[in-house]
């Protein structure tokens, strides 16, 4: 039943508060960067939804910054095949690569918080790529990972993917965030340089049509909305009222736009939307002030890094003056992290959010102990993940008629069958040329305890999306 919330608290006592957190948040994040923590999300026993030493890396900074293809599969006309003749040097689309391949990437090196809250997944991608170097898994090729610095900025991403090219990278992979995929796609398309497993998940990034070297890596967003969406309605009835609390940037207002389209096939009523500054962590007081007069029977929020803790530290303090007012939480994929929820404490108890990787598996959790790596394990799952598929990709396009080289790269990317090492029980990366440019469209709902600093699954996996 909604309630209607009583006066606000004195919104001075909010700001104290939040600057408390903050801070605590930031030291805690920090510091969980380098020494033992929470262990990594695996589920445990499903709940009832209807009961309301550090990886070598090559670094380069920044530098200034000085597609049509085929039909998708039938019977008729084959595999789906990249069309070299509008690469800007067609013959080195198709020429044979030999020795090494280097496998360019962009991550926030620096920046602040942002580099220390993705240091996992880049230790986690050049992880997987050292196991498929010693494995020998493309024979006697080599490959080499070249990563360049963006600050988490997409106005830079452009700039480092520059350094990329000019670092001679055959492919680049595991970019991270939508936007900065999304600012490099002409660059990568121009060149015809595979542009794999890109760790955004918004569904441009799965246009064939307009960009066919980009390859999406994430679950698009219109899937993870959809089924949030799906997921308040069982829980919380077909008219439930929810609130949004969204980051100020593409992901943001693209997250936005999909649960609001989602929510238009259903009696679900958004009855407000807030944002917040990207990449700041400082409590949402103001927003979360609003969202509390509304009394909404759900918030979905779509954050990142400690800003998720934040979010929920401060949510808790604004329900102590509501003690009638018990809101769903969602927390976009980004959030389900055990080392940033952990930072909430039992703020974060209940947590709904979404999964479609283990926390979990031995040749994983061996090199992850190898590297001292104990916190931020999910960012480093992904990070493994996008390289694993990467790889197989390559294998895939070495043993093609045409041999390895960029053209049979892309082509291999868009016709993939499978199985991450991490992959949940059910999920299988699969692509179909134009028929289907997205891996992965399969997504658990789950849920966080915070007492052991687990996730449990709930409900079935949601596999109704795959092609």
């Amino acid at each position: 039943m909604t309630t209607t919330p009583p006066s606000k608290p004195p919104a001075s006592r909010v700001r104290q508060v939040s600057r408390v957190i903050a801070g605590t948040a930031i030291a805690g994040l920090l510091a969980g960067c380098t020494s033992a923590g929470p262990v990594a999300p695996t589920p445990t026993t499903a709940r009832d939804e209807s009961i309301g030493p550090s990886v070598p890396t090559t670094v380069i900074a920044p530098l200034p910054t000085s597609g049509t293809e085929s039909s998708g599969t039938d019977a008729a006309a084959g595999p789906w095949r990249v069309d070299t003749s509008q690469c800007s040097d067609p013959a080195a689309a198709e020429q044979p690569i030999t020795g090494t391949l280097t496998i360019g990437s962009i991550a926030p090196q620096s920046g602040g918080l942002i580099s220390a809250v993705y240091a996992p997944l880049v230790s986690g991608f050049q992880a997987y790529v050292d196991h498929a170097n010693e494995a020998r898994l493309l024979g006697d090729v080599q490959l080499k990972v070249v990563v360049a610095d963006d600050q988490g900025d997409p106005a830079l991403t452009p700039a480092a993917m520059g350094g990329l090219i000019a670092a001679g990278a055959d492919v680049v992979s595991g970019i991270l965030g939508s936007a900065n995929n999304l600012a490099v796609r002409s660059q990568a398309n121009g060149a015809c340089i595979p542009q794999l497993m890109s760790l955004g998940n918004s569904s441009l990034l799965g246009d064939v049509s307009a960009a066919p070297w980009t390859m999406i890596g994430l679950v698009p967003v219109t899937v993870e909305t959809t089924v949030y969406v799906s997921s308040i309605v069982r829980l919380r009835g077909e008219h439930a009222r929810v609130s949004l609390l969204i980051s100020d940037d593409n992901d943001g207002q693209t997250f936005a736009s999909s649960f609001n389209a989602a929510a238009s096939d259903t009696d679900v009523q958004v009855v407000g939307q807030q944002v917040v500054e990207p990449n700041v962590i400082e409590a949402p007081s103001n927003q979360l002030l609003a969202i509390a007069a509304d009394a909404p029977d759900a918030i979905v929020a779509s954050l990142t890094g400690a800003a998720c803790a934040t979010f929920l530290i401060e949510l808790a303090n604004v329900r102590a003056y509501y003690p009638d007012w018990h809101p769903a939480v969602y927390m976009s994929g980004g959030c389900a992290d055990p080392s940033i929820l952990s930072l909430a404490g039992s703020a974060g108890d209940g947590v709904y959010s979404s999964a479609n990787l283990l926390g979990s598996e031995p040749t994983f959790d061996a090199a992850m102990s190898a590297l001292g790596i104990t916190t931020g394990l999910a960012a480093a799952g992904e990070g493994w993940t996008a390289a694993e598929v990467t790889v197989a990709i390559l294998v895939q396009a070495q043993h093609s008629s045409s041999g390895l080289t960029r053209a049979s790269i892309m082509d291999a990317a868009r016709n993939l069958s499978f199985t991450p090492s991490l992959a949940r029980p059910g999920v299988h990366f699969t692509t179909n040329g134009t028929d289907d440019a997205f891996p992965a469209e399969s997504l658990q709902v789950i849920q966080y305890h915070a007492a052991d600093q687990t996730f449990a699954d709930v409900g079935p996996l949601v596999a109704q999306f795959e092609s």
